[in-house]
């Protein structure tokens, strides 16, 4: 966006590639300060917890274990031969052992984290 000064004459700021670059910086977007936050209205989903860590937590398990329902009950489905696509049992079970296998390492972190708190001395 901005040009190389081609002279000495285009130090004193008197040329027109130097006016050109300061409309440009005028025309430039307000500053992230003043921006707005995207709205939170549609997603349920995505509002914050209000009840706290136990609140979150229990969403969680709960999504997961939603998860893993619909993974078996798609199972279910493509083993009966009810499933038009059994490909979708397959991803739907893959989804559910990535969130598991997600779950469990976080939990694994929780739990290092308590040790590691009360090993602290006071």
């Amino acid at each position: 966006m901005i040009a190389p000064i081609a002279g000495i004459g285009d130090i004193g700021g008197t040329s027109a590639s130097m006016a050109a670059q300061i409309a440009a910086a005028a025309a430039m977007p307000a500053p992230m300060s003043q921006l707005q936050a995207p709205s939170l209205d549609g997603d349920a989903s995505a509002t914050p917890a209000t009840g706290g860590f136990g609140t979150l937590l229990t969403r969680a398990i709960s999504g997961l274990n939603d998860q893993v329902n619909s993974a078996d009950r798609m199972q279910q489905l493509a083993a009966t031969g009810q499933l038009s696509d059994p490909q979708m049992a397959i991803v739907e079970t893959t989804k559910a052992e990535l969130a598991l296998s997600t779950a469990l390492q976080v939990r694994n972190k929780l739990v290092e984290g308590w040790q590691e708190l009360s090993r602290m001395s006071v």
